[in-house]
């Protein structure tokens, strides 16, 4: 199972919507609002690396109002 952190920055005012949405994706762990550089920090857990990009490009960054992602690959 590979792990990322997937660091998102979005609009003001966005951050509560954005949560709910990256909530519904099933590779999704764990979600949480953060102060400082980035909004929200994620946590993903998928079978290979594939789908880690595929859920990040097509589900996380597609939903309304959020304008980048940094993403932290984890060493297994």
């Amino acid at each position: 199972m590979e792990t990322a952190y997937v660091m998102i920055n979005c609009e003001m005012g966005a951050e509560g919507a954005i949560v709910e949405g990256v909530k519904s994706i099933d590779s999704v762990k764990e979600v949480s609002g953060v102060f400082g550089n980035y909004d929200i920090v994620v946590k993903i857990e998928c079978p290979n690396i594939d789908e880690i990009s595929e859920t990040i490009a097509k589900k996380i960054r597609q939903l309304g109002k959020v304008q980048c992602t940094t993403t932290l690959m984890c060493a297994n």
